[in-house]
C-alpha cells in the first residue's frame, strides 16, 4: 500500500485525537498485518468504505485508553454497564469520524461509509477482505498506545 493511500487515514486520526481529546497521536512505523495474527487490542471500531474505492478501517485500542478518552469528553456515567455502552459508542464515533475525514481527503473518489461496528474481546480476530494488504499503523499518545489498521483499494 502506498503512502498516498495510508497518509489520509493517519492525518485524519492525528487530527481527531488532537481536536476531540487534546492529545497528540504520533504514528510509528507501519507494518503489514498478517492474516492469522491475534489482536493485542481488546476493543476495535470497524467501518466499511464502498463506492469508487473500497475497504475497511479499524481503530484498535485497550480499554484503559478508551476510558481515558471518554473521560476527556466530559461525559459521565452512573454504572459500569453505562460506562461500557458509552465506551463502545465513543469508539464507534471515533472510527466514524476518522474514516469520514480520511474519505474527504481523497479528491475525485466517491466513497460511501457504512455505520461503525465495535468488536470487544481479548485477542479477537478480524476476517479482513482479500482486496488489499492490511496496513497496521501503531500510534502513540501521552495517554497510551493504539493502532490504526487500514485495508483499502482505490
Amino acid at each position: 500500500m502506498d503512502a498516498s493511500i495510508i497518509n489520509p487515514f493517519i492525518a485524519a486520526t492525528a487530527a481527531v485525537f488532537k481536536e476531540m481529546f487534546g492529545l497528540d497521536a504520533a504514528p510509528d512505523k507501519p507494518y503489514v498485518l498478517e492474516e492469522s495474527s491475534d489482536s493485542k487490542w481488546e476493543i476495535s471500531g470497524l467501518i466499511g468504505l464502498a463506492g469508487a474505492a473500497q475497504g475497511i478501517v479499524a481503530v484498535r485500542l485497550p480499554p484503559g485508553l478508551a476510558e481515558t478518552l471518554l473521560g476527556r469528553t466530559g461525559m459521565t456515567f452512573k454504572t459500569d454497564d453505562e460506562k461500557k455502552q458509552m465506551v463502545g459508542g465513543l469508539v464507534a464515533e471515533l472510527t466514524n469520524i476518522v474514516s469520514g475525514n480520511a474519505a474527504g481527503r481523497f479528491k475525485d473518489v466517491n466513497l460511501d461509509i457504512a455505520p461503525p461496528v465495535v468488536v470487544r474481546g481479548d485477542k479477537h480476530q478480524i476476517s479482513w477482505p482479500k482486496i488489499a494488504p492490511v496496513l497496521a499503523v501503531p500510534m502513540k499518545t501521552p495517554a497510551g498506545a493504539f493502532e490504526l489498521d487500514v485495508c483499502f483499494k482505490v
